[in-house]
């Protein structure tokens, strides 16, 4: 199938952020953009399990699918190519089963089942940790604008370099400007001598040098550059880093697992915390890449 980016919507506000920015995304990488409803039929509640009626939940469904479309189209924004689909299964199957073959796949953070005050809905958690491709989750409080900045944290593991290979691109083909992030913390090793302090300008130096290696490696790879990149060396844990770097950016991109995370984790701490938590859009990149 040829690339695009998917969205998967419902009636919820959540939904209808999610499919602005995702329509932003397709449109600004010249792509097309598939917008996707599931939706599925109740088991029969009945002991005799009478056959239940298909046809009100279509109409349902379409309803919803078309409602989206038109609410995306009166907004007056220049949109890419919109390819409607409606598909018969469960949402999260049906997303997953998308973003094996997607560029990108797009969530709001809540769905229309969400409970209030849920930070991320059970079908966003769901994709995040499983998706064939990169997934962005869009927060519920999104504004809808950012300040031109793409952030990415790197911590010198694979992961973390496909998450900054897929930033330095989108920051790229954008035209915005680039903030590549590491967080390092202090640390005493104690021994059966004496406890060993690790010098603050030998940390500083070592996340310096990561950052310029990193960054360096990214570019040679693209063989084309963001019109600004700048490197932030931060001694903080690195969610917070994170979370505070990307304040008011367009966007925020991590890998699924970074350094710390245990082995067959599927997404590591920090990536759970800034999805949760983030203000703006965060793409998940996965462990590993299967889509352009």
């Amino acid at each position: 199938m040829e690339p695009r980016v998917v969205v998967g919507v419902d009636d919820s506000h959540s939904s209808r952020l999610a499919l602005r920015w995702a329509a932003r995304q397709a449109r600004d990488l010249q792509l097309p953009l598939e917008v996707l409803h599931a939706w599925t039929v109740p088991p029969p509640v009945h002991a005799d399990g009478a056959h239940v009626d298909e046809a009100p939940f279509l109409r349902d469904a379409e309803a919803t699918l078309k409602g989206a479309i038109d609410w995306l189209r009166s907004s007056g924004e220049d949109l890419p190519e919109i390819r409607p689909r409606l598909i018969a299964r469960s949402s999260v199957d049906a997303l997953l089963d998308a973003s094996e073959n997607a560029d990108l796949l797009v969530v709001g953070s809540r769905g229309r089942g969400g409970f209030v005050g849920l930070l991320l809905g059970s079908v966003s958690q769901r994709c995040v940790q499983r998706a064939s491709c990169p997934i962005a989750v869009v927060p519920a409080d999104w504004p809808g604008t950012g300040d031109g900045r793409i952030v990415v944290g790197v911590d010198g593991s694979e992961e973390s370099h496909r998450a900054l290979i897929w930033a330095v691109r989108q920051a790229t083909r954008r035209g915005v400007r680039l903030v590549v992030v590491n967080a390092f913390m202090y640390h005493v090793y104690v021994t059966t001598h004496a406890p060993t302090i690790v010098l603050e300008h030998d940390v500083d130096e070592a996340s310096n040098q990561l950052l310029e290696r990193m960054t360096d490696t990214a570019l040679n790879a693209i063989g084309d550059r963001p019109p600004a990149v700048e490197l932030v060396s931060v001694p903080d844990a690195p969610a917070h880093a994170l979370l505070e770097s990307a304040k008011g950016a367009d966007l925020l991109v991590v890998g699924a697992r970074g350094r710390g995370a245990v082995a067959g984790l599927l997404l590591g701490s920090v990536s759970q915390q800034c999805v949760t938590h983030a203000h703006c859009p965060v793409v998940v990149v996965p462990p590993v890449q299967t889509c352009g």
